[in-house]
């Protein structure tokens, strides 16, 4: 039996005992003429009175019925009434603490009629006997049922208490997985751009080693540009992961990410990786808030990154146009054309702007322009759900002259959500 079940009974068993011995010396001290003297059957009596207030607390109910009938029969033995009828009156106090109302009622006769049994035994006045019948079970059932309701109470609140908790703790799993999307996100912006180039240009280097040298030279170059800037981007990322402001306690989740400032880098990255980009920039720009400002640099990042995996070579118009309200973006490429045809094409170009050959990744074919790298579809997603924390709108989808057309629409007010509604282009 633990410790915590053993206080209970030990209290409940000094009770008892205490009752017992009360009810023992008041028969053996107090002895009026009239009644029978207080003999063994009446020591053993009073204790049968008493004694079963030992499992008041795991027995109630029975607990008040013996009591109540060792003290009737302790009445009908002819012994004197004395503090015995109290030992009742304590069981039907824990009998309404631990039961439902009417089981505390119910519980309640039998105490009534060994207290009106009692004061008739004692040859009280009848409204005296009446008043102690009366009130005795009413203030123990009284006392007892508040501290039943308090026990209910405080087992609901357990109970809300421990959904909270586990609210607060799902919540905290919650938070922790967006965190690490958030984390996941960036990762793949920032290694999916970079390795595209560094695979596009080892595969020209690779090509041109032997045949052109000043060419090789170059892509290698442009391989150590791009890795250098991918480890800076990825210290940048790190830092923001470690450090916390200690002035006010809240993070800088976008101080150190890059944006819409360095597009000029990532255009001429593009470039070198042989993407041919028209940048255009419109209206005026102003100051942007920070979750924007780096959610449209991503956005043209993965654009440009799926331009040279899917569409390498390919002509790319890229338009930032700001006004008071919002910023678009448009990333949009035309189809890879070669030789072959009238219009250049030899079938080889697939929709979107895909090549739709084969081959190893970041290798070039026999005319010396780079292969597709094959893609998972998660440039997209990430681009849109990035889109949809900004509150804006993102179209991906191929257009008609062939090619692929992304378009980002990122307010600057208010963020709302997305509409669930909104087109889902196509991914690649």
């Amino acid at each position: 039996m633990s410790l915590p079940r053993l206080r209970p009974l030990a209290v409940d068993s000094a009770v008892a005992l205490g009752f017992a011995a009360v009810g023992c010396i008041a028969g053996a001290y107090y002895q009026p003429p009239g009644w029978r003297a207080f003999d063994g059957p009446g020591y053993v009596l009073a204790c049968l009175t008493a004694l079963p207030l030992v499992a008041r607390r795991r027995f109630p109910l029975p607990a008040v019925l013996a009591s109540a009938a060792g003290y009737a029969v302790y009445l009908g033995c002819g012994y004197q009434p004395s503090v015995n009828f109290w030992a009742p009156a304590v069981a039907l106090l824990s009998l309404a603490g631990r039961r439902p109302l009417g089981v505390a009622l119910a519980g309640a006769v039998p105490v009534v009629a060994v207290i009106v049994l009692s004061g008739v035994s004692g040859r009280l006045h009848p409204a005296l006997t009446a008043a102690q019948a009366l009130l005795v079970p009413v203030v123990a059932i009284a006392f007892g049922h508040t501290r039943h309701l308090l026990v209910r109470a405080n087992a609901r609140l357990r109970d809300v208490t421990a959904e909270l908790v586990a609210e607060q703790e799902e919540r905290a799993r919650d938070a922790v997985t967006l965190e690490r999307m958030a984390i996941a996100r960036e990762l793949h912006d920032v290694v999916a751009h970079h390795m595209s180039v560094i695979t596009i240009q080892a595969g020209l280097a690779e090509t041109v080693l032997t045949s052109d040298v000043p060419m090789a030279r170059k892509a290698l170059g442009h391989i150590a540009l791009t890795g250098r800037e991918a480890l800076d981007e990825l210290r940048r990322l790190l830092t923001v992961l470690r450090v916390r402001s200690d002035d006010d306690g809240q993070g800088t989740p976008y101080g150190a990410a890059p944006r819409l400032d360095r597009l000029p880098d990532l255009i001429s990255g593009a470039t070198a990786a042989g993407l041919d980009v028209r940048f255009t920039a419109r209206g005026e720009p102003g100051p942007l808030p920070p979750v924007v400002d780096v959610c449209a640099y991503r956005v043209v990042q993965e654009a440009l990154t799926n331009v040279i995996k899917h569409a390498p070579g390919a002509r790319v118009a890229l338009t930032v146009d700001h006004t008071p309200d919002e910023v678009v973006l448009v990333v949009r490429n035309d189809a890879v054309r070669d030789g072959g045809g009238p219009d250049g094409s030899d079938g080889r170009a697939g929709r979107g702007g895909r090549a739709a050959h084969g081959g190893r990744a970041g290798r070039t074919r026999t005319d010396g322009r780079p292969e597709t790298v094959p893609g998972t579809g998660l440039g997209l997603i990430g681009m849109r759900e990035r889109v949809k924390i900004c509150g804006g709108r993102l179209s991906a989808a191929p257009h008609d002259g062939g090619g692929f057309e992304v378009v980002a629409v990122l307010p600057l007010r208010a963020s709302r959500h997305a509409s669930p509604g909104e087109p889902e282009g196509q991914e690649r």
